[in-house]
């Protein structure tokens, strides 16, 4: 494997585990990102990515994922239903960093599964662990995630569109 595919691995390892984080976020910046920047897929099947619907059906889950995480009945992300989704949609983040930016789609999407799991993982036990031992309520410890997650996301994305030029 070749020195120019490692920085490709590393940001689906990223995406992925904000993915871990919030199922929506990662993949809504990344498109509006290529969008924004014209950056494209040509030749791949994910170029109807650049098309506007797909953007704003994305962003609307994405807005409804970061409402939704703040209500009391929201299951746990480590649930069954939660955890398909972010290896799924990291998986999808890391298939579209392989293709934009010149690594294996394959080791793109291994690459951010593994970092939505261990996203998960440790998303979980760090909100947990700071709403026991900061004694906060859970919305401050939430909303924290949320910065966390738009941000990075936001600072790997906007990083990773170097990789283009």
């Amino acid at each position: 494997m070749s020195n120019d595919v490692w920085p490709v691995i590393l940001v689906a390892l990223l995406l992925g585990g904000l993915t871990g984080l919030r199922t929506f976020t990662p993949i809504t910046v990344l498109v509006w990102m290529l969008k924004l920047h014209h950056v494209f897929m040509l030749g791949s099947r994910l170029y109807f990515l650049h098309n506007l619907a797909p953007i704003l059906v994305l962003t609307i889950l994405a807005a409804g994922e970061l409402v939704a995480d703040k209500l009391p009945k929201t299951p746990s992300r480590l649930k069954p239903l939660g955890m398909t989704g972010r290896i799924l949609l990291g998986a999808f983040c890391g298939w579209i960093a392989g293709q934009t930016w010149g690594a294996s789609w394959i080791l793109s999407a291994g690459a951010a599964i593994l970092g939505a799991v261990l996203g998960a993982f440790a998303g979980y036990e760090i909100r947990k662990g700071w709403v026991r031992s900061l004694h906060w309520h859970d919305l401050p410890v939430a909303l924290l995630e949320d910065l966390v997650c738009i941000g990075g996301s936001i600072l790997v994305v906007s990083r990773a569109l170097y990789l283009s030029y």
